[in-house]
């Protein structure tokens, strides 16, 4: 990669990251203390202190300060606390963001993809009871007596990580993981979402939620088959907790940008829209949910007329998981 095309990358995610910092850099296993705004000894570098350091997000841009060692935004708050490069850190930011900087064009999963998703998936087991998937969800209050087949555990995949001197990927560890199918519009498996595991939780320090390969482009990891109503929504943790609610079938684009240009099936007339509330980073959840409702309505139809319901939670960088735990009702809901 070029100076030109990383610096044309690096402003790319910076636009799609602004305002978005706080959620990123937790995803990201940065830890909730070191975002609380409070006056604390400086995370990044040792430098130390007991009151110099402050994350303050005060532009949209991550932004903090230290009195010892500068001030900074968010890829250089990423690369201090976790001494990442800063090709790493764009990486890791851009997967947040489901950004897929290369290629520009869609492009469909090569066979050494297709051949290595087959691989990982016959490694894994349906999650049963006890297993270190189900006591993740257990610990997240979305424990099920069964789950979608779709979803699957692994009981030790590989984590790799880019080489900045090689470009290259190295194995860094083997962790429990959550392995869920994502299928395009014809049905056909193109990729893997994979969650990281340990001790019941996402695994910590690292970036826990990866994509095998890109262009998913509007495909879904779908937990059950769609007829003529459909639920979608963003996480798989999100999926769970409206299919425990409601028991309606329901897709999971996996973030704003893919769950906006989801493809819907024709024989879907009632589509509910579960969109998480993003008011404290640009209402990316929000306007996605409302984007997807607008396409979906616009399509010309035949037959029975379509509607399109969208539910946000109440709290600002609430999802539907959280609303479960929390024995929330819906509270928001436009036709």
């Amino acid at each position: 990669m070029t100076k030109e095309q990383f610096e044309q990358r690096f402003q790319e995610a910076r636009k799609n990251a602004f305002g978005r910092w706080t959620s990123i850099l937790l995803a990201l296993g940065v830890e909730e203390k070191v975002l609380n705004r409070k006056n604390q000894p400086c995370p990044l570098g040792g430098c130390g202190g007991t009151d110099r350091f402050q994350y303050t997000d005060k532009f949209g841009d991550g932004n903090y300060v230290c009195r010892a060692c500068g001030a900074g935004g968010g890829f250089k708050l990423l690369m201090g606390y976790f001494g990442w490069s800063a090709s790493t850190a764009l990486r890791r930011v851009e997967r947040s963001l489901c950004m897929q900087p290369t290629p520009a064009a869609p492009k469909r999963a090569s066979k050494d993809s297709i051949a290595l998703i087959h691989r990982i998936l016959a490694e894994t087991t349906p999650i049963v009871h006890g297993d270190e998937v189900d006591r993740y969800l257990q610990n997240r209050g979305l424990g099920m007596p069964s789950y979608p087949e779709v979803l699957r555990t692994h009981p030790a995949l590989g984590y790799y990580e880019v080489d900045p001197a090689t470009g290259k990927p190295v194995l860094v560890g083997r962790f429990p993981a959550m392995v869920a199918s994502i299928h395009d519009r014809q049905g056909e498996l193109v990729s893997l979402h994979r969650t990281y595991l340990q001790n019941g939780q996402k695994v910590p320090g690292r970036d826990a939620k990866k994509l095998l390969c890109g262009g998913i482009n509007g495909g879904a990891i779908r937990l059950a088959p769609a007829g003529v109503e459909l639920a979608v929504c963003e996480g798989i943790e999100t999926g769970i907790a409206i299919l425990k609610r409601t028991a309606q079938p329901i897709w999971i684009g996996i973030c704003a940008q893919n769950l906006e240009s989801m493809w819907i099936p024709d024989e879907v007339r009632r589509l509910r829209i579960y969109g998480d509330n993003d008011a404290d980073s640009m209402y990316d959840g929000q306007a996605s949910s409302y984007i997807l409702a607008r396409q979906f309505l616009k399509r010309p139809v035949t037959g029975d007329r379509r509607s399109a319901e969208v539910f946000i939670p109440r709290a600002a960088g609430a999802d539907w998981a959280n609303v479960l735990a929390q024995q929330a009702p819906i509270v928001e809901r436009a036709a």
